[in-house]
C-alpha cells in the first residue's frame, strides 16, 4: 500500500504549488518523468533499446472533464503509435480510461480505446490499459473484455492489493488474457485493499496462475523477492521466457533493470511523459521511501 498521509498531503493546493514551482525539484522530476514531449519520450525509449530493454509510453493525465480533452489524449496516443511504427523500437503504449473520457461516457471512452488498439495493430505493438482507483475497476475490466474480443494484443493491469483481484483473475481466465500485475498505488479503503505484507502475499499467489496459464504476463515490480519468486516458478514450470517480462518504472532501480536484461530476461520500462506529471510523481513518492527522501532533499535545498 502507498503512504496514505503523503497522498493526502499531495492533494493540498499549497503542496502542489511548492512542488511544481520549485526549480530545484526539476532534476528529481526529470529522473522519474522522461519529459513533456513525445520526442523526449521516444529518445528515452531509444536509450532503453540500446540497453536491451523495451518501453511503455505513458502520456500523463487522468480524469478529463470534457470530450475535447479526451479527444486530445487519444490523439496523443495515436501520434505516439505513429512514432513507434516509424522508429521500429520495441515500445508499447499505456492508457488510462479516465484520460479517454470514462467519467463522461463509457461508450465514448471505449470507442477511443478501440481506435488506439487498431492503430497499435498497425504499429505491431500493444496497448496496456492501466488500472485506476477501485471506483473504475469494473468498468476497466469490461472495457478490456470488449477490446480483447477484437484484438489479441491489449494488456490489462491488475492490482494485487485489491482483495477482489484473485476472483478477477479467475473470471478472466477463459479469455487467456495478457495481464500486467502490479501491487497498486492508490489510497484505497482498508476494507477492500490489503496492507503491505498481505499485498506481497497476494502478489505471490497471483503470479503463479498468471505465469503458468497466460500467454503474456508483465511482472510489474521492483521487489527483488517477487522477481526471484517469478524466476523460480517459471523455471520450475518450464514457462518460456518469452511469455513474461519484468516491467519497472522510469528512474527506479536502473541497476536492477540492467542486471535482469543482461541475464537475458525481458525488461520493459514504463516511460511517462507530458506536462500532467504531478499526480503520477506523487504516487511514485508514496510507493517507495527512497523516492520520497530523494525528492524531499531537493525541496529542502531550495
Amino acid at each position: 500500500m502507498p503512504n496514505r498521509l503523503l497522498l493526502r498531503l499531495a492533494a493540498l493546493d499549497g503542496v502542489r504549488r511548492l512542488v511544481t514551482s520549485a526549480s530545484l525539484t526539476r532534476p528529481v522530476v526529470e529522473r522519474f518523468v522522461a519529459g513533456e514531449t513525445l520526442p523526449e519520450a521516444m529518445a528515452a525509449a531509444a536509450r532503453l533499446k540500446k540497453n536491451g530493454m523495451g518501453a511503455i509510453l505513458d502520456y500523463l493525465g487522468e480524469n478529463v472533464t470534457s470530450d475535447a480533452q479526451a479527444d486530445q489524449a487519444a490523439a496523443a496516443y495515436l501520434d505516439s503509435l505513429a512514432a513507434i511504427a516509424a522508429a521500429g523500437i520495441d515500445t508499447h503504449v499505456s492508457v488510462k480510461l479516465t484520460q479517454l473520457g470514462l467519467d463522461l461516457s463509457f461508450d465514448a471512452a471505449v470507442a477511443r480505446l478501440r481506435e488506439i488498439c487498431a492503430a497499435a495493430t498497425g504499429a505491431r505493438t500493444r496497448v496496456a490499459i492501466d488500472m485506476e482507483s477501485h471506483e473504475y475497476t469494473d468498468r476497466t475490466i469490461e472495457a478490456y473484455r470488449i477490446v480483447r474480443a477484437e484484438f489479441d494484443h491489449p494488456v490489462l493491469a491488475l492490482q494485487a492489493y485489491l482483495k477482489r483481484t484473485e476472483a478477477d483473475v479467475e473470471a478472466l481466465a477463459p479469455l487467456r488474457p495478457a495481464i500486467r500485475l502490479v501491487k497498486g498505488a492508490y489510497d484505497e479503503p482498508k476494507d477492500i485493499a490489503y496492507g503491505p505484507w498481505k499485498t506481497r502475499d497476494a502478489f505471490r499467489r497471483l503470479l503463479k496462475p498468471l505465469l503458468e496459464h497466460n500467454p503474456y504476463t508483465g511482472v510489474g515490480t521492483h521487489d527483488e523477492l517477487m522477481i526471484k519468486e517469478a524466476i523460480r516458478f517459471a523455471r520450475r514450470k518450464d514457462v518460456p521466457t518469452d511469455r513474461f517480462e519484468f516491467q519497472m518504472l522510469y528512474g527506479v532501480r536502473r541497476d536492477l533493470q540492467e542486471r535482469l536484461a543482461a541475464e537475458g530476461y525481458g525488461v520493459r520500462v514504463y516511460v511517462p511523459f507530458g506536462d500532467a506529471w504531478y499526480a503520477y510523481l506523487m504516487r511514485r513518492m508514496a510507493e517507495r521511501p527512497a523516492n520520497l527522501r530523494l525528492f524531499a532533499e531537493a525541496v529542502l535545498r531550495g
